[in-house]
């Protein structure tokens, strides 16, 4: 029972259905050829994201590095003028935005001190000064009678 079996093939004919699955499975590339026949092979990245079999002799070559083209001494001259102009403007609007921002400042600063005095000015004028406002005097008269009768006044 566990002898194996010799393979026999199957009496029937494949389906109609299966016929071409069964012709598709045959090598489109010919006959098959060994690696000594062919020589040694690179796989490189195809398309479909899989990798194809090249041999290395049908690579492309690197082209050969050409030779250098003299630099020109400096930057190039519209590249200055460009960068210039935008470095200028944007200098130019920061210096108006800061001096327009110092003028406002100022500007804020003077209102508070007047707003300040104008406080200070009628605050004086509803109190009194404590001190230095004038001299201050004071009468007594004290009348004393017999058997110890006193009266007094103060202006």
């Amino acid at each position: 029972m566990n002898e194996p079996v010799p393979y026999t093939p199957s009496p029937y004919a494949p389906s109609p259905l299966l016929q071409g699955v069964v012709e598709s499975a045959r090598p489109y590339g010919g006959d098959v050829q060994l690696a000594a026949e062919r020589g040694p092979v690179v796989y490189v990245a195809g398309a479909y994201g899989g990798f194809v079999a090249v041999r290395r002799e049908d690579l492309p070559t690197l082209p050969a590095p050409l030779p250098l083209a003299p630099v020109a001494q400096g930057p190039d001259p519209l590249a200055q003028r460009m960068l210039a102009a935008g470095l200028g403007g944007g200098a130019l609007s920061a210096g108006v935005g800061f001096g327009l921002g110092q003028l406002l400042n100022a500007l804020a600063g003077v209102g508070s001190g007047v707003a300040l005095l104008a406080v200070l000015l009628a605050a004086a004028r509803i109190i009194p000064p404590a001190r230095g406002g004038g001299d201050v005097h004071v009468t007594q008269h004290i009348t004393s009678r017999w058997w110890g009768r006193s009266t007094g006044t103060v202006r």
